[in-house]
């Protein structure tokens, strides 16, 4: 009888945030982050959060850098 011992797949979680409207779709924000240097693979996780602004809509700002650090 043979067997492989395969180690635990470590998951990458990757914390982003941006600023833009309360309606902004998932793959919009992605793309958006995108052209903004970030490399966010399909194979990992992502958190985007989106700060948005009451009674208003914010342009699309990446704060990335500004709540990660």
């Amino acid at each position: 009888m043979e067997t492989t011992i395969r180690p635990p797949q470590h998951r990458t979680v990757r914390h982003f945030a941006m600023e833009g409207p309360k309606d902004l779709p998932r793959d919009a924000a992605v793309a958006f982050l995108r052209e903004c240097g970030h490399e966010i693979r399909d194979n990992e996780d992502a958190i985007i959060r989106i700060m948005i602004a009451a009674g208003r809509d914010l342009p699309l700002k990446d704060i990335t850098a500004e709540c990660y650090r």
